[in-house]
């Protein structure tokens, strides 16, 4: 191996060393912990960690391969992320408190288990745990797949991409198998916080050495890239946007970030500083993306593009700094749902099939789950897979089916089961279908994306068969009760 590939994966592997032992130390694992510890922390954690756990739990590694190589392909289109970033976390301010209330109240770990609790309809929990865990998982593969990047990467190709991979599965499965969802948050409040203000520092040191900063770069774009700077398809570029925020809060990982906060309050603090610091990251290191279109060596991979500017900029040390950051973005975000995963099929799907599970069987098969997703996952992502983005606009266009069921259930009172079982069930085939026959989409509908068509109709058929029915009680008490118990917080 040579200097440089021990330079760059000891800075990387120091890090990694580093922080598994603050995990220990801080989260006093517990191999015996309860479903109440193991799911939720045992909803024990303050704004400022909840704060960074969701900002963490929100950007994946890939942001830092395959949304920057997206924004070097195809310019300022890839900035529809930044804004579905700020509009789905100031979001959280309207709908956190009340799912933290009744996530307390009625001891929920999950979204499928507040689904149940709406809805009264086990059905309906058990189909859309299914529908989201498989929608979810290509998110699993894309984290390993770029890990996978990340250590081949850092050692100048001396570790292979499936050595990488393999890695990063047994460090993950270190601190989530003992530690469930408290080893998880206490692991993602650092790695926010390396994620968030070690990216800002190296984009500014990158943009600065290789620009000049900003403002050159962007004029030489302007000049030698102008097609980059245009958007030349609206209603494509619209409905990525309102994919990606309608579909934030669908995510089981994103919804149980909300159910860990000590309160209602504290998760409302979290909210504070949120989108201005996710939010500001992730513009200036997509625009960074549109002005390494001008390199050719970023050009010619556009996927790794931030390692290999970090790598031509500052060496091994720079290039290793990168690495932590993407690794603490996917490890972050990876261990969320590994975790939320596994609770998922133990406590939603498995105990259906066996409801006299204990508690700690129920823990035990959790952890058993996140073993087999976290090997499966690892396993397929070192097969190829195309252009990670679009498999990540994909998955959003077809989670978006949940929020009628999930997020309209949480803000009005007036949604009920037959109306979550209409919406679902007509417009779901209508992503679907679009999404297979896409040239008389295009003729009937222009470039709307198939899921936002889909979930116009899910969501009209949703408010009328609501409208149509008559208010149920139980929903009614339950909305009350997150009214009583919000007023008396304040």
């Amino acid at each position: 191996m040579k200097k440089e590939s021990l330079i760059a994966i000891g800075v990387v592997a120091i890090y990694m060393i580093a922080v598994n032992l603050w995990i220990r130390k801080r989260a006093k694992l517990e191999s015996d912990a309860d479903m109440d510890g193991f799911a939720v922390g045992g909803r024990s954690f303050k704004w400022y960690m909840v704060m960074f756990t969701i900002l963490a739990t929100w950007y994946t590694g890939s942001c830092f391969t395959g949304a920057f190589g997206y924004a070097v392909s195809f310019g300022v289109f890839a900035l529809y992320d930044t804004t579905q970033v700020i509009i789905g976390l100031v979001f959280l301010y309207v709908i956190g408190p009340r799912i933290w209330t009744w996530g307390k109240v009625h001891h929920l770990y999950n979204l499928p288990e507040f689904i149940d609790l709406r809805y009264k309809d086990p059905v309906l929990s058990f189909v859309l745990a299914v529908y989201t865990i498989l929608i979810g998982f290509p998110w699993t593969m894309m984290a390993f797949k770029t890990f996978g990047y990340v250590i081949y990467a850092l050692t100048y190709g001396a570790i292979p991409f499936n050595v990488g991979i393999v890695i990063a599965v047994i460090f993950i499965l270190s601190y989530t198998l003992k530690g469930g969802q408290k080893g998880v948050v206490t692991s993602d409040f650092i790695q926010g916080i390396v994620m968030i203000f070690g990216s800002i520092t190296v984009i500014f040191i990158l943009a600065g050495k290789v620009f000049g900063g900003f403002a050159p770069m962007l004029q030489r774009v302007a000049v030698e890239r102008p097609e980059l700077l245009t958007i030349p398809d609206a209603p494509s570029w619209s409905s990525v946007i309102l994919v990606g925020i309608i579909g934030s809060y669908c995510w089981m990982e994103i919804f149980n970030r909300m159910f860990v906060a000590r309160s209602a309050r504290e998760l409302k603090l979290s909210t504070a500083g949120a989108p201005i610091l996710g939010a500001g990251m992730y513009l200036t290191l997509l625009i960074l993306g549109i002005g390494a279109s001008l390199l050719p060596e970023i050009v010619a991979d556009p996927e790794a593009g931030f390692l290999t500017m970090s790598k031509m900029v500052g060496g091994p040390i720079l290039l290793g700094l990168v690495g932590i950051i993407i690794l603490a973005a996917e490890i972050s975000s990876t261990d969320s749902g590994l975790v939320t995963g596994g609770v998922v099929i133990a406590n939603t799907i498995l105990k259906r099939l066996r409801p006299d599970m204990t508690d700690r069987q129920l823990v035990k098969t959790s952890r058993i789950v996140i073993v087999v997703e976290a090997c499966l996952a690892g396993g397929l992502a070192m097969l190829e897979l195309p252009m990670l983005m679009n498999i990540a606009i994909f998955t959003f266009e077809h989670i978006v089916h949940v929020f009628p069921t999930a997020i309209l259930g949480i803000l009005w009172h007036r949604g009920n089961r037959r109306a979550a079982w209409a919406g679902l069930l007509t417009g779901l085939p209508v992503t679907v279908l679009l999404g297979l026959y896409p040239e008389w989409s295009a003729a009937h509908f222009g470039t709307w994306a198939p899921g936002i068509l889909g979930l116009v109709v899910n969501i009209a058929v949703y408010v009328v068969v609501s409208l149509c029915s008559k208010p149920e009680n139980y929903v009614e008490e339950l909305f009350e009760e997150v009214h009583g118990h919000l007023k008396e917080a304040k």
